[in-house]
């Protein structure tokens, strides 16, 4: 009796185990496999992967809506971090010219916030048409900008990669609303 005894024990702890991490995996696979898919569908799918990476936590539901939802909230942050970045680099230049170009910039990220402020609202309101347009209008204000450091090759701040990280991850919005907007289209 003793033998059969931990015999259950045992055959209950294993089932314990491993029935709940098998399916919490299905899930976290599953929730992976779409999140690596929108990162395929971008300009550059590794720093994407990167990005959603170490935000996964957030991914409760992959829906194309909420993933919208979630990598615009993450691109407005992004902006935010910059525009902040920008207005104290303006506030602290002695130098005129870096003075000018970090104040063009931080008004280029305004816009660019605005305009990414408009996305969300309309995608909470499920008023889909004029994302797109909304979208260029950001990668417009981020190309103003890149301009201001184009022709330099004085960076101290390191405009340029601060352009290229926030462009990731407006490519990533522009990917998630277009999917959604192609589901949108279909039903």
């Amino acid at each position: 009796m003793d033998h059969s005894l931990q015999r259950i024990i045992s055959s209950a702890l294993i089932f314990l185990i491993a029935i709940p991490s098998s399916l919490g995996h299905r899930d976290i696979s599953q929730t992976e496999t779409n999140l690596q898919e929108l990162c395929s569908q971008t300009r550059n799918s590794e720093e994407c992967w990167q990005i959603i990476k170490s935000e996964h936590v957030r991914f409760n539901e992959t829906d194309y809506r909420s993933v919208a939802g979630i990598v615009i909230d993450l691109a407005l942050a992004k902006a935010d971090e910059i525009h902040d970045k920008l207005n104290q680099l303006h506030k602290d230049s002695r130098d005129d010219q870096l003075k000018e170009k970090y104040l063009w910039c931080s008004k280029n990220y305004n816009d660019a916030n605005r305009n990414l402020d408009l996305v969300k609202r309309n995608l909470n309101s499920n008023d889909y048409r004029n994302i797109p347009v909304q979208i260029n209008d950001t990668l417009e204000e981020l190309r103003s900008c890149r301009s201001q450091f184009d022709n330099d090759s004085f960076d101290p701040a390191h405009i340029r990669n601060r352009n290229k990280e926030f462009r990731n991850y407006v490519d990533i919005v522009k990917v998630a609303t277009d999917r959604l907007l192609r589901e949108n289209d279909r039903n």
